[in-house]
């Protein structure tokens, strides 16, 4: 069976596990793939950024990690959306896992009140699989830029050619420097990045941007500078206005790739070669703290035109196409409820009483603020029968349903069920009956699968009668069983 959970990336043993099945996930297939080091990502899990929660997700069968995935979203900005990164290492493929760790993030996601989800895909040839499986889900690709890879060492000749046809510089001033930014330009570097995350194109993603300020370029100097060493080339003009930069991370303990990232000329100041001699000055620069890196990544949106020219003529090829996708969901209020089961098959429901007449269902109900699924099974079971849970119940199903009616406030909800096998015991909640009253329900009842098959009345869900004989007949599934209504 398997199980997903959020792992503490201070475990050693779980946190390499977690990024070995990412990793695996990732690089299957692709001969460019870049991802983070291990340290990168233990840096950043293990000390994370105010303004971004990471989390480490892992899918166990057993005690064999077979997927990864890395959940974010931000806390100060951007408040409705999430990022998902799902791998499955080729050999555990087409066994549901993806699935599972998806549903793992719809719940979450529900949790926190969010309801747009993005993530990137590179793709070096179609059909591909993260391609086929981000589509089954509902993704739409919103924009696509060209993955490019130059050799390292830079070619000299070409070098000395690009210097050549550069032309003049005449009317601005080049300024370097590795690490943080100097005081002197930190205003000026702070507003360049904030007109960079205008300009850049995003095609159809959902993306609010924040001005950067100081403080924030300090801060995020600062993380960057534990994994990175950033090497920046800005361009003032005579009068000692900013008119561009250019921006390479040399990561710290990656041996083989260094990462090409902004580079941004103003409106005003195009058309005089600026990035040309922007990106030779940044590449002397990395000529000096390059250790023994072999590749020179950048990405280039495909309607960037100008800039996909100076990158042919630096020498860029493509390998592969880097697909941004979105998914806009409903508001679904996340629940988890149990299928509890005494030694005599027998299956414990709760009644609710609606205006349209009765409705059998489990116990169980809506996640409160942090909430996990567990904790959030264990309080209601609590309140509503009286039942602690001595160990982890198996994840059966997952139900996602939109419709009106069901939450108040919520576009419909999510419920994921657990199988809890427990000796016959008497129901008593901590909830009074009036407090019961007031959530709808009004009574219990132990049922046999012969019971449930004859009754006439509603269930929740529809078709419970079958699903409880299937269970009983084949056990839990390996994967939590998708439900509708």
């Amino acid at each position: 069976m398997i199980t997903v959970r959020e792992i503490d990336p201070a475990d050693p043993v779980l946190f390499d596990q977690w990024y070995d099945a990412l990793r695996a996930g990732v690089v299957a297939g692709r001969s460019a793939a870049l991802l983070g080091t291990r340290e990168t990502f233990r840096v950043s899990l293990r000390d994370p950024s105010p303004l971004k929660t990471r989390l480490a997700i892992v899918a166990l069968d057993d005690d064999q990690v077979v997927g990864a995935m890395l959940f974010e979203y931000r806390l100060q900005d951007n408040l409705d959306s999430v990022d998902v990164e799902i791998d499955v290492p080729p050999a555990f493929r087409r066994r549901g896992i993806g699935t599972a760790l998806w549903q793992w993030a719809a719940t979450r996601a529900a949790q926190l009140g969010r309801t747009i989800f993005q993530t990137e895909l590179g793709v070096p040839s179609t059909p591909w699989p993260g391609s086929v499986f981000a589509e089954r889900l509902g993704f739409t690709v919103e924009h696509v830029e060209d993955h490019l890879v130059v050799p390292l060492p830079y070619d000299s000749a070409r070098l000395a050619s690009l210097r050549e046809s550069a032309g003049k510089f005449e009317g601005y001033t080049l300024t370097s420097w590795a690490g943080a930014c100097p005081p002197e330009y930190q205003q000026a570097y702070a507003d360049l990045h904030t007109a960079m995350d205008n300009d850049v194109p995003t095609g159809g993603m959902t993306r609010e941007t924040v001005p950067w300020t100081v403080e924030r370029l300090m801060a995020s100097e600062e993380r960057v500078d534990r994994s990175y060493l950033a090497l920046v080339t800005m361009a003032h003009t005579d009068a000692g206005e900013p008119a561009g930069y250019t921006l390479i991370y040399v990561p710290r303990d990656d041996p083989d790739n260094v990462q090409q990232d902004d580079t941004l000329v103003l409106l005003d100041h195009r058309g005089h070669n600026l990035g040309t001699h922007l990106k030779l000055a940044n590449l002397d620069l990395l000529a000096d703290h390059r250790v023994a890196q072999s590749y020179l990544h950048t990405w280039t949106a495909l309607s960037n035109t100008a800039m996909q020219k100076v990158n042919a003529r630096f020498g860029f090829t493509t390998v592969e196409q880097n697909q941004e996708l979105e998914l806009t969901r409903p508001r679904l209020r996340p629940a988890a409820r149990g299928l509890i089961v005494d030694p005599d098959d027998r299956i414990l429901l709760v009644r609710f009483e609606f205006a349209d007449g009765p409705l059998w269902a489990t116990p169980g109900g809506g996640l409160e603020g942090s909430e996990s699924l567990l904790e959030g099974l264990q309080r209601e079971l609590t309140e509503e029968v009286g039942l602690s849970l001595v160990e982890d119940p198996p994840h059966i199903w997952h139900q996602e349903v939109v419709a009106e009616g069901h939450a108040t406030g919520y576009d419909g909800v999510i419920n994921d069920y657990f199988l809890i096998r427990t000796e016959h015991f008497e129901v008593a909640g901590t909830l009074t009956a009036a407090e019961l009253a007031a959530e709808q329900v009004h009574g219990h009842r132990w049922w046999t699968l012969a019971e449930l098959q004859s009754h006439e009345g509603r269930f929740a869900p529809r078709n419970l009668p079958h699903l409880v004989a299937d269970l009983l007949h084949t056990g839990p599934p390996t994967i939590p069983l998708s439900l509708d209504l």
